[in-house]
């Protein structure tokens, strides 16, 4: 079938058209690093970014929570290794008043330093983290957990329930802790043949009250149940070391997805500069062919015409 001119110069404007609208789009890429400018220029890549996105917004709120909870457990060791140093103090204060050397002046002394310990371990047992929240009153978690009574005592006012918050799919963590643990507990024989269940501040106040009256009975017993509560402690400092690391564990796996989902991402959005580079000097040597051969029919068709 014969093509006229009218025809051939029809396709060739089509073609140069289109040659035409590669190189802008191939220049869009370069210019703006995206492969697509709008998204409605390839509906089906832009759909699978915007699940991407969606993944990659859920991974950096995982990764929020994360850094607050080691953030957390951070401030908590650090508070619990003081702690446990205050109550060591405590038994190395019993032992040195129970060897029966010192005067009762230096008795008075050392009663007054364990005054101060037992300050200490209230305050410190009252921690807050960054968020100004309380780290040892379980979930009540805006109420101060040790409050000192009427009577002298310290009560804990906090609970022993978990606080939990989601750091991946599927997967939470604790971030809480209860004063409870945190106070310890023994058990001390009564004169009636039953038990007493103490936590560090009662033992505390009773060896300061014991170096009151320099009891060298009540000063000595102390030393077993400083030592006791002492490795209480360290059994919380060890399970915090624990905690840590599995968060540490958590955060790795959570930086691999978030990688993964990142790379993915770039292949759907990003241009691959050696590609459109590649792309773009075909399409221009194929426009100046193209233009060449429209330049070569448009003077025949003026010829034929001519003529």
């Amino acid at each position: 079938m014969k093509i006229s001119s009218n025809q051939y110069y029809e396709v060739l404007t089509k073609q140069l058209a289109k040659q035409q609208e590669s190189i802008g789009e191939l220049q869009t890429q370069l210019a703006t690093g995206k492969k697509t400018a709008v998204p409605s220029s390839d509906i089906e890549s832009s759909l699978e970014g915007l699940s991407i996105k969606s993944v990659l917004q859920k991974q950096a709120a995982y990764e929020t929570n994360l850094s607050y909870v080691k953030d957390r457990l951070t401030i908590e060791e650090s508070v619990v290794t003081g702690f446990q140093d205050y109550v060591y103090r405590l038994k190395d204060l019993a032992i040195t008043a129970s060897s029966g050397t010192y005067s009762d002046e230096d008795i008075g002394f050392m009663k007054a330093e364990a005054e101060g310990v037992l300050e200490e371990l209230i305050s410190l047992s009252n921690s807050r983290d960054s968020q100004n929240t309380y780290l040892f009153s379980g979930t009540a978690t805006n109420v101060q957990p040790f409050q000192r009574q009427a009577d002298g005592s310290i009560a804990y006012k906090g609970n022993s329930a978990e606080l939990n918050i989601q750091v991946d799919s599927g997967y939470e963590v604790q971030i809480n802790s209860s004063g409870v643990n945190l106070a310890g507990q023994i058990d001390r024989s009564t004169s009636g043949g039953g038990t007493q269940n103490l936590d560090i501040f009662a033992v505390a106040k009773d060896f300061i009250a014991a170096l009151g009256t320099n009891t060298k009975a009540n000063i000595s017993r102390s030393i077993d149940e400083f030592d006791e509560l002492g490795n209480q402690v360290g059994g919380q400092i060890a399970n915090l070391g624990i905690r840590q690391n599995l968060l540490e564990e958590r955060l790795e796996i959570i930086e691999e997805k978030k990688t993964v989902y990142e790379q993915l991402l770039s292949n759907i959005e990003d241009t691959d500069y050696s590609e459109a580079i590649t792309s773009l000097s075909s399409d221009m040597l194929a426009l100046e062919a193209a233009q060449n051969t429209f330049a070569k029919v448009t003077q025949m068709s003026l010829f034929n015409f001519l003529r």
